[in-house]
């Protein structure tokens, strides 16, 4: 008989009723493989397959060892269909946890996800402890919605709100809302991390109403991101004209926070260069203590080897707009410059390393009708620590269509330390201008949902694929990149002569210089590997594009 997979807990109210309770699982709990290291913030494909388990490798041909792998692999491929039953309950509303069931004829087994680990109980048979079953059931009857999971910063309606408050109201807070869209996320006074205005209320909660999805996460044990578009709840308990965005992540607890990056930030950078970075309204951090995970109570054997613990981070900014609604050629070139330079000015002023720029951390802001460029997302950001721009992140970090090819496929038997460095920024943001040139319909404000042919492989999972493609790219000659060019939109044909292609010969020039140090083992003393040898450089860079350097201190306009 094929194993039973329940999900115990679900989107409707029913079945969020019969969730489990963490504080009333008997049996005795152990960790799953899926909280491995190795899937750190990659895509659900890498989270689910860290899930497999370990199994012995003897095989002394006896049916009852091959019994018990037949049952192993039963037991691995019902809890990877439950992750995934998981993974969709976490990424469709505000929930911190859920819990579930595997049932295999009278063996069950329980299993808890959140978004820093996987924990499942060792099976019992329930014909032959029945009290374990009845504990089950109890627990299941009695779970309130926070013991299910769902968020109590999450409600159907503002605490303070002006309205008479009837009974109906009292039993919406009992249970989980109906949608997300058109509640409320409210958190207590005195979280804001943002200095309060001198006119301002900080003794009242922060409220926010959701008004819709900016984006869902993918990914079971990651940074989860979830963006939702909203509207401020103001002082006068009315809600703001302008839309907002409110954003809510799981990174690493041991990660730089975005938080202090921006706080940062705005310390040391010239005031006009402000206007190109998110201006937040509303910032906290949860640990798993704030928020009582049940992972705390499980009593497991947490470690570096087995687990990376998490914070829940919580961001409210303006709302900005993508980079295909730069509405013309003139404004996607102004707000690609704006974001370059800004970038820029946060390294050699600010000490601070973007490190994952991408299509969707180019935004665009519109300031007095004009169109200016705004560089969002710095949660991957890090200080760097050395003059020559390295970072202190010891793995590799970006989106991988947009991510330098000596950060994808890296060398070995060199004679420098690796790491990320400034002028892998730089690559990104040619990839960035040569992904617009192929996708983005600039005066309809659309981007194509079809990924360019040419273009796959920069998609792809297999991160040596993925860098290889874009090193035969800036071949001259190339096919793929002749038929690439062949194909950009007919907005950006100025620009494919103006800045692509002067720029893939920069970045070519810049690989050979590199690839030759590299081949005659060239100390450091003698070749600057984070700039190719001075070729690749934000000076060259600008000069290849006949740009010039903005002077922000002495306030040229921005």
């Amino acid at each position: 008989m094929a194993p039973q997979v329940q999900p115990a807990v679900t989107l409707d109210e029913d079945q969020a009723k019969s969730s489990l309770s963490h504080q009333q699982t008997a049996p005795a709990t152990t960790l799953l493989p899926l909280v491995s290291r190795a899937s750190h913030d990659q895509g659900s494909d890498n989270s689910r397959s860290a899930q497999k388990r370990s199994r012995d490798a003897s095989d002394d041909g006896s049916e009852r060892d091959r019994k018990r792998r037949r049952l192993d692999e039963e037991y691995t491929d019902s809890h990877l269909q439950l992750a995934s039953y998981a993974q969709d309950c976490l990424a469709s509303t505000c929930r911190l946890w859920v819990t579930g069931l595997v049932i295999d004829g009278c063996k069950v087994s329980l299993t808890y996800f959140d978004r820093q680990l996987v924990a499942t109980t060792s099976p019992f048979l329930f014909d032959k402890e029945p009290s374990k079953l009845a504990l089950v059931l109890y627990a299941m009857g009695r779970c309130d919605r926070t013991k299910a999971g769902f968020d109590p910063h999450l409600r159907a309606w503002p605490s303070h709100t002006i309205e008479p408050i009837t009974e109906s109201m009292k039993r919406q807070l009992e249970r989980p809302v109906e949608s997300v869209v058109g509640s409320f996320i409210e958190f207590p006074a005195g979280t804001n991390d943002i200095p309060a205005l001198p006119s301002s209320q900080p003794t009242l909660p922060a409220c926010f109403r959701v008004s819709g999805w900016i984006r869902k996460p993918d990914a079971l044990i990651s940074r989860a991101t979830i963006i939702y578009k909203i509207q401020m709840l103001l002082e006068d308990k009315s809600l703001s004209k302008d839309d907002y965005a409110l954003k809510l992540s799981w990174p690493p607890k041991s990660r730089t926070s975005e938080i202090d990056v921006l706080k940062e930030l705005k310390k040391k950078l010239p005031t006009r260069l402000h206007a190109h970075l998110p201006d937040l309204q509303f910032a906290t951090t949860f640990t798993a203590e704030d928020l009582c995970l049940p992972s705390l109570k499980l009593g497991l054997a947490l470690g570096p080897e087995n687990h990376e613990p998490r914070v829940l981070r919580v961001l409210a900014m303006k709302y900005y707009h993508k980079l295909w609604t730069a509405g013309s050629i003139e404004g996607f070139k102004q707000a690609w410059l704006d974001c370059v330079e800004c970038h820029h000015e946060a390294w050699k002023a600010g000490g601070i390393l973007h490190q994952d720029l991408s299509e969707n951390n180019l935004m665009v802001s519109r300031l007095g009708g004009k169109v200016s460029g705004l560089l969002n997302d710095w949660d991957l950001a890090a200080f760097v620590n050395t003059p020559e721009g390295k970072s202190t992140i010891h793995y590799r970090t970006g989106t991988p269509p947009f991510m330098a090819i000596e950060l994808l496929d890296p060398l070995k038997f060199i004679t420098y330390k690796p790491g990320h460095w400034y002028r892998h920024d730089l690559e990104s943001f040619f990839y960035i201008l040569v992904w617009a040139a192929l996708h983005y319909n600039l005066k309809e404000g659309t981007r194509d949902k079809a990924v360019h042919p040419t273009l796959l492989p920069w998609i792809s999972r297999d991160a040596r694929r993925n860098a290889l493609a874009k090193l035969t790219f800036g071949v001259p000659g190339d096919l793929v990149a002749n038929w690439a060019f062949d194909s950009v939109k007919a907005e950006f044909e100025p620009l494919l002569k103006e800045w692509i292609l002067p720029l893939r010969n920069l970045l070519r020039r810049a690989r050979c210089s590199f690839e030759k140090a590299v081949g005659e083992y060239v100390p450091t003393d003698v070749y600057d590997y984070p700039t190719c040898g001075g070729i690749l450089t934000f000076e060259t860079f600008m000069a290849t594009i006949g740009c010039p350097v903005r002077n922000w201190v002495d306030g040229d306009l921005p």
